[in-house]
């Protein structure tokens, strides 16, 4: 989430671009094991203090919590907790460590970026030629990542998947929007991945939440640091293509999200739209923008609030809480399983509701492995007509000609492939009891029976 201008959309786009740019690089990756820079001095280090300061004391959005900050900086500064620091990158990790003690704010930090500072003022230059070089950088340097649209498929049960990474925050960046979510349209539900989505543009988030809603809705507000009015968003009238406001959907969640992803989760949590399944998020909710502070640092300002029309507060440092509470390796599948249970209650046609039963059981031999002990896994191994099975470091895996595939176990009997869903592998004992055959079970319910090869004497 960024500082919103409708004064300025040019300045703010460059905000929404930077800010997720640095939101989702490793924090204080350029340079921690570097050579010390013995030219950085105390003075240059009480220069920085001093610049950060006037720059927190002009645009924070708390000026109370401001005079704080740079109270507690400027102590740190006379006490000498910053002399043994001759690494920019660890200085600027350390002015965050004590910028947020006293703040509690998770949007704001200092940065140690000479090449976006550059960046930042070829933006802002006054040079129409380097404005529109450092624009088409912008524009480039999304459409690599494709505007945050990483991944997109129909999963099990028709249910469509969007993996987001970013709510991008320029215009280019609609054409993939529209074509996302017409892909998604037909689908029984439809699951948002916000797990690595640090963040963006509440534009985005606008157009986005308007495919799923079907009224006019109000969807948050902005307060901002010296200005009297509240910057409302609602939903759009209109949108390209078939909306989905009655489709279910879900929302997946890590300690990740962030920011604008944190608000488009909130937004739709309030209004009671989407099932959040996942991890506590982040807890930010103070937007901003980067500010110089000289030639090598920048400094992120909170310089708003949101304001949630419904609980009139926001998620800042507490974060928002899931429906459905689950580590974010098993969100995913937790939310499809939820999905997919969903339209198995509901149907009466026997043979969708086997598909979706089917699907069910490989998802929950995911989600809940069993254990099935190892003298009994000795008991199938061996070659059968057509596969072989083997055990290795306790684990069963089928060969079924060049192809190997992990049996994951539903109970002591009955396996899925893990890779190959379209079979199920059970092992029954032959008509004499003595043997265990397999008997591989199909998606369109047929099975065929595979004996083990008897071995020549």
């Amino acid at each position: 989430m960024s500082e919103i201008n409708a004064k300025k959309p040019g300045l703010i786009i460059l905000l929404f671009i930077l800010f997720f740019t640095l939101a989702s690089m490793p924090a204080f990756s350029q340079g921690n094991r570097a050579a010390e820079d013995i030219t950085f001095t105390a003075k240059l280090k009480s220069e920085v203090v001093k610049r950060v300061c006037k720059l927190l004391t002009i645009n924070y959005i708390f000026p109370e919590t401001a005079k704080k900050m740079e109270d507690h900086l400027n102590t740190q500064l006379k006490e000498g907790k910053y002399d043994k620091i001759n690494n920019k990158n660890v200085f600027a990790q350390a002015l965050t460590s004590d910028l947020r003690k006293i703040s509690k704010d998770k949007h704001i930090r200092v940065i140690y970026d000479p090449e976006a500072v550059k960046r930042i003022r070829a933006g802002n230059s006054r040079s129409k030629e380097d404005r529109e070089k450092a624009r088409k950088a912008r524009i480039e340097r999304e459409r690599q990542r494709n505007f945050g649209f990483r991944r997109l498929e129909i999963l099990e049960g028709n249910i469509g998947y969007l993996d987001l990474t970013g709510f991008s925050g320029l215009d280019q960046a609609a054409e993939t929007i529209i074509a996302a979510m017409n892909f998604l349209a037909n689908s029984n539900a439809v699951i948002i991945d916000l797990r690595n989505n640090g963040g963006g543009s509440p534009f985005t988030i606008q157009i986005i939440s308007s495919y799923f809603l079907k009224d006019y809705t109000y969807l948050n507000s902005f307060e901002w640091r010296g200005d009297d009015t509240i910057k409302q968003f609602w939903t759009l009238r209109y949108v390209p293509g078939k909306k989905m406001y009655d489709t279910d959907l879900y929302i997946l969640t890590s300690s990740r999200t962030f920011s604008a992803a944190e608000e488009f989760t909130y937004n739709l949590k309030t209004l009671k739209r989407a099932t959040i399944v996942g991890e506590t998020t982040g807890g930010g909710a103070h937007p901003g923008g980067s500010r110089i502070v000289d030639d090598y640092f920048l400094v992120w300002v909170p310089s708003g609030r949101a304001i949630n029309p419904i609980t009139k507060t926001n998620w800042e440092g507490k974060g928002i809480e899931p429906h459905i509470s689950i580590p974010r390796d098993k969100a995913l599948d937790k939310a499809l399983y939820t999905a997919l249970e969903k339209l198995a209650e509901k149907t009466e046609d026997k043979g969708k509701k086997q598909r979706l039963q089917w699907a069910l059981d490989g998802i929950k031999a995911r989600l809940e492995p069993q254990k099935v002990q190892e003298e009994i896994l000795k008991k199938y191994v061996g070659q059968y007509i057509r596969s072989i099975v083997t055990l290795e470091d306790g684990q069963l895996f089928f060969k079924s000609g060049p192809q190997k595939f992990k049996m994951i176990p539903l109970s002591e009997t009955y396996f899925i492939l893990d890779g190959w869903s379209d079979v199920r592998v059970e092992f029954v004992l032959d008509d004499k009891r003595k043997e265990y055959a397999i008997k591989a079970r199909f998606t369109d319910g047929r099975s065929d029976i595979l004996t083990k090869v008897k071995k020549k004497k």
